[in-house]
């Protein structure tokens, strides 16, 4: 049996790289291709019910609206430092890390330990699923709404 063309983390790799494409361009020149290619058709984003962009996003139009959302409140939203915890051959991968956030509005940079828990289809190479944690809910909402 030969081994799935995609790691998880390949993958997920590929996912950042877009977003920080996306997120960074002004809203009338973002190109949503690069993260739809990473995004599986039944693809679900959750996010937590006390953000702003709170919600259950389904495959790439869902995941667009999403962010949408994350662009009109920040200019810049990069995942440093991630440390990836996975298992040769799963589908399922941790990313504990940092988030560099721009507030748009304002400029305030914000950083703060963000964790997410993804699902892979490791042979169409796209997610399936994500599941991101903050750190600091309530600093996200003051910063944007300043």
């Amino acid at each position: 049996m030969s081994s799935p063309p995609h790691t998880a983390r390949s993958i997920l790799d590929a996912f950042y790289a877009a977003e920080r494409i996306y997120m960074s361009a002004p809203p009338d020149q973002r190109d949503f291709s690069g993260i739809a290619a990473t995004i599986a058709p039944s693809c679900r984003l959750e996010q937590t019910s006390a953000l702003p962009y709170a919600g259950t996003y389904i495959g790439p139009e869902g995941m667009q609206a999403w962010g949408e959302q994350m662009a009109g409140y920040f200019s810049v939203v990069d995942v440093q430092k991630p440390e990836i915890f996975e298992r040769a051959g799963s589908n399922r991968i941790v990313v504990l890390s940092t988030i560099h956030l721009r507030v748009r509005k304002t400029g305030e940079e914000l950083e703060y330990p963000f964790c997410q828990a993804v699902t892979v289809d490791l042979q169409l190479g796209q997610i399936t699923e994500m599941r991101p944690f903050y750190w600091d809910v309530a600093g996200v909402n003051q910063a944007v709404q300043k």
